[in-house]
């Protein structure tokens, strides 16, 4: 489970532009961490997930600037947080249970260099950039 965020040119969306690095998200804690904040970000709930790991989308607009602003928000909160810290990624097996939480420990410095990755996308994007999530 992974989602790619690229920029592309809509006259050409199969090539992904490369100028600015692509940004895989897994299934782990940084995910995990930053999850809340895509889904603050979601204008469009109904339609599923910002960042999803399984589908993708465009991002653009209003949608783009409400990416960009929880990117922030994170990122501030980051900042003041210890060196690791352990972000909860799911459950084992189909109990939800203290006994059964699944817990990643991820480090603020790779989680900011990863905030600040999504936001130079965010940055590169325009009309004629457009910031695409592809999930697998």
């Amino acid at each position: 489970m992974a989602a790619a965020l690229y920029l592309i040119d809509p006259a050409n969306p199969q090539v992904a532009l490369r100028d600015i690095a692509p940004v895989v998200l897994d299934s782990d804690g940084y995910y995990w961490f930053l999850y809340r904040y895509f889904e603050s970000a979601n204008l469009e709930r109904h339609k599923g997930e910002l960042i999803d790991l399984y589908g993708g989308g465009v991002i653009e607009g209003y949608q783009l600037h409400r990416f960009e602003t929880e990117l922030q928000q994170a990122l501030a909160e980051v900042n003041h947080k210890p060196d690791s810290w352990q972000v909860l990624v799911g459950w084992k097996g189909e109990s939800m249970s203290v006994e059964t939480e699944e817990w990643r420990t991820v480090e603020r410095q790779k989680l900011i260099q990863l905030i600040e990755s999504l936001l130079a996308l965010v940055h590169g994007s325009s009309n004629s950039r457009k910031l695409v999530c592809d999930g697998d």
